[in-house]
Formats: structure tokens, C-alpha cells, sequence
């Protein structure tokens, strides 16, 4: 894997350590130390990595990455100015040795991670594939990604995601992507960066010097992503517009979504199952789809794949209670997300052909200014797609409580997760469908245990 003589020439360390020791993995975390392991010492808001070099060793790590000389570590350590950097570094290094080795990248708003584990699953009916774990895609979770990557590795399809200007461009640096797919640009993180339109300059940061060898996936149907520059080979995909490769023919059958794609990179048509519900997941697919065609995988294995698709946790998990279908989409929220997710459930009780549509909702964080009316634009939303009862709780649910109240929805806004799994409890119905959403930190995933207990099962 990494040597000794990598590390150094990548990060500039002072080391006693020969050219010649090599080491089996590199962690941040002491606790999954294993032997052979080069601990890198980070720093956070509420612990310091250095503090654990010395019990590391004792675990059995060959050596660790730190900023200031420790007692104790003398033989075994690579001392560098900013251990995060260096772990940058190391990370990037490893990845440039692969010489076989393709990387995936994937940005934007909404369905970087669902489109992550689409893409992984496709180009997997043909080559060795690693991919981002859950959504570990800032500046730590993507070296670690990195350091998945081995010897027979052929691609790595990783998530970048960003909260703030210049994070993305920096990331390319590590990971030095031969394609990006971008998703949309959307109003998360609308608070750290002021306008639609930074979000958007940070999303194209991913298409920064790009060539004619690169591939550029785009989103045709989002006018922002649409407009990009890029020096790369573009391919769009998309429902509404003429793109690349175009999804149609949209229907949903009790929790399947079915859809036809005709591709201008293939010139092929196909039907699709997806075991996932929504137009946005079509959306991902056929993200998945364009970027599946440019490395060569046929047809018949791209529909197989897709059919047999599965999500990271929380992202639309279909869960059963009995006569009751919950829909825990409670990962994070946006605007946008919680339209479709509407939409979804909508759909979901017209294929059922009985029961109702419950919303389970919490607040939307980090969207700044816009905070209120998003909320509000959610409140409508919920009333236009007949929602039949809305639980919501935080403080900026009160603004989508206030609007969908004033159109006639029937809204409980309570205090927190615990009373609005209470309510949940005293409202639900035979065969209604429930959709829980909400930004991750609000925890919405916990009404569902609150509400259900131990008696639901995965949908599979």
C-alpha cells in the first residue's frame, strides 16, 4: 500500500522511519487501529488526535503523523506542519499511484449520494469499484475514501460536497477526478454562501481544468448546471429537455418507479424498474446511466444493476408497519428535496389506491435568508399535493405550519421529535403512507422508532 518513502516525498516529513517500511492502512480514529496501521493525529473543536499517538503505537500502528515531537514516538513518526494537510497529501499521492485506477466524482445540492450509489452500482456489473462510505464526502471523508482504494481497484466514485467557496477546487486537487457528475444547484447552504448563484461558481469548481480527456456529466434539465464551462467531453442527462440521455414514459407501481431511457451516447432505448421511488431518482439514475454508457457497460447489465439498486441508510427507506407504509427520507433536507418527497408520497398513495398521505416534517437548516420562505414554499407544497395530516416541529416549521394551515391542511406543530411521534401515533390510519424528512441534525429518523417501536421491518 504506502511506504515510507511515499509519505515523505508527499508531505516533506522529518522521519527516522527507513524508505522501505510500508504500512497496511492509515486511520484518523485510534480506536480502529490495527497493526501496520500509520495513525494521522487530527485536531477538532472537541479533541486533539496528538493525544492518542502514544496508545496508538501501543496498538500496534507502525508509525504516526504528528505536528510537534511527543515523547515516546521518537522512532516511529512523521513530523509535519499540518497533519490534515499531510493526510491530504499522503491521500492524493496513494490515488496518483493507481495508474489503472478512474475516479468518479460527484457533486451538487441534492442526490449526490443516491447518484453515488447508483453510478458504484452499475460500473460494479463490470469492473472492481470502491465508493464514498455513507456521505463522508468533506476534506477527511474523502482521503479516507481514497485509502479504500487497492491494487485491483478500477474505479473510485466519490462524493464531494462543500460548504463554502474554493472547497470543492481543493478536493479535485486529491483526489484528481476523470469525471464529474453534477446534480443540481440548489439552495443548501444558501446561508454559508449568500447567493444561488456562489453555490452554483462552487459547484463548477469540479470542472476546473478539465480537458477533452475528461467526462463532464450535467444535469440538462437545471439551467445552472446546463450553463456551465467546461473543457471536458460533455453528456447531459434529464426528463424535461433534449438531452444526451433522456428519461420518459415515468410511472410508478405500488413502490417501483418505472421509466424508459433513450441514449444519443448508445443510441439504445430501454425499460427500467427502480426500486426506489420518485422522479428524482430517475433523475440520479440517469445520471448513472450516462456515466455507466461512457465506460463502456452494456445495456442489459445497466438495467439488472438498476433493478437491483439500494441506497445508503435513510434515503428513501421504505419501512412496513403492519397496515401502515412509512418513507424514511430523513437524511437531510432542501426546498427541492422536500418537493419531490411530496410528490413521491403523493404518488405512492395513488398507487396504493387507498389510504392517506402524512408528512412528517422538520426544520430545513442553513438555508440563510431564504429560511422563511422556504419553509412557507413547503407549507403550500403540502396543501397543493393533498396532504391529509402535517406534523412538523423546529422553530422554522411554525412559517410551513402558518402556510398550510391557511390553505385547510390539518397541522399539528408540536414541540419536538417526542411529541410529534405522539401525534403520529393518534392520527395514523389503515394503509396510510407517511413520509418523514427533515435536516439531519433534527433527528426525524427517531420519530419512526418513537412511533412504530421495534415493529417495522425494511422494505425489500
Amino acid at each position: 500500500m504506502l511506504n515510507a518513502k511515499m509519505i515523505k516525498t508527499a508531505t516533506g516529513a522529518q522521519t527516522r522511519l527507513s524508505d522501505d517500511v510500508e504500512f497496511a492502512d492509515v486511520a484518523t480514529d485510534s480506536r480502529e487501529i490495527q497493526p501496520g496501521t500509520l495513525f494521522v493525529a487530527l485536531r477538532g473543536e472537541k479533541f486533539d488526535g496528538h493525544d492518542f499517538a502514544v496508545s496508538a503505537l501501543e496498538k500496534g500502528a507502525e508509525a504516526v503523523m504528528i505536528d510537534h515531537e511527543i515523547p515516546g514516538t521518537e522512532n516511529k513518526c512523521f513530523i509535519v506542519k499540518d497533519t490534515l494537510a499531510g493526510y491530504q497529501q499522503i491521500a492524493s499521492a496513494y490515488r496518483m499511484s493507481m495508474k489503472n485506477l478512474r475516479v468518479i466524482a460527484i457533486t451538487g445540492s441534492n442526490g449526490k449520494t443516491s447518484t453515488k450509489d447508483m453510478v458504484a452500482a452499475l460500473l460494479a456489473s463490470k469492473y472492481k469499484v470502491i465508493k464514498t462510505q455513507a456521505n463522508f464526502n468533506n476534506e477527511i471523508g474523502l482521503p479516507k475514501t481514497l485509502f479504500l482504494i487497492r491494487p485491483d481497484t478500477e474505479f473510485a466514485v466519490v462524493e464531494m460536497g462543500m460548504r463554502g467557496l474554493g472547497q470543492i477546487r481543493e478536493m479535485k486537487k486529491i483526489a484528481h477526478p476523470d469525471a464529474a457528475i453534477i446534480t443540481n444547484v440548489g439552495e443548501t447552504h444558501l446561508e454559508l454562501l449568500g447567493s444561488i448563484e456562489n453555490i452554483a461558481k462552487a459547484k463548477s469548481e469540479i470542472l476546473e481544468n478539465f480537458t477533452d480527456k475528461n467526462f463532464a456529466i450535467l444535469n440538462g434539465d437545471d439551467p445552472r448546471v446546463r450553463a456551465m464551462k467546461t473543457g471536458a467531453k460533455v453528456t447531459t442527462y434529464g426528463i424535461d429537455n433534449d438531452c444526451d440521455v433522456r428519461g420518459s414514459n415515468i410511472t410508478t407501481d405500488g413502490l417501483l418507479t418505472r421509466f424508459t431511457y433513450t441514449s444519443k451516447v448508445t443510441g439504445n432505448t430501454r425499460d427500467v424498474v427502480l426500486p426506489i421511488l420518485g422522479r428524482h431518482n430517475v433523475m440520479n439514475a440517469l445520471a448513472a446511466i450516462a456515466t455507466a454508457e461512457l465506460y463502456g457497460v452494456n445495456d442489459d447489465d445497466i438495467v439488472y444493476a438498476l433493478g437491483t439498486v439500494k441506497l445508503t441508510g435513510m434515503r428513501q427507506e421504505i419501512l412496513e408497519f403492519g397496515d401502515v407504509t412509512v418513507i424514511n427520507d430523513a437524511y437531510n433536507a432542501a426546498p427541492a428535496s422536500m418537493k419531490v418527497g411530496l410528490e413521491t408520497l403523493t404518488s405512492v398513495v395513488k398507487a396504493h389506491g387507498r389510504g392517506r398521505a402524512i408528512a412528517v416534517f422538520a426544520d430545513m437548516l442553513e438555508l440563510g435568508q431564504a429560511s422563511e420562505e422556504g419553509h412557507r414554499s413547503v407549507g403550500r407544497w403540502a396543501a397543493e399535493c393533498g396532504v391529509s395530516e402535517l406534523i412538523c416541529y423546529g422553530p422554522l416549521c411554525k412559517f410551513m405550519a402558518e402556510e398550510a394551515r391557511t390553505l385547510g391542511v390539518s397541522v399539528h406543530y408540536v414541540t419536538d421529535k417526542e411529541a410529534a411521534a405522539k401525534v403520529l401515533r393518534e392520527v395514523v390510519r389503515p394503509y396510510d403512507v407517511v413520509l418523514c424528512k427533515g435536516s439531519h441534525s433534527m433527528a426525524v429518523d427517531q420519530v419512526i422508532a418513537l412511533a412504530f417501536k421495534k415493529d417495522g421491518t425494511a422494505h425489500e
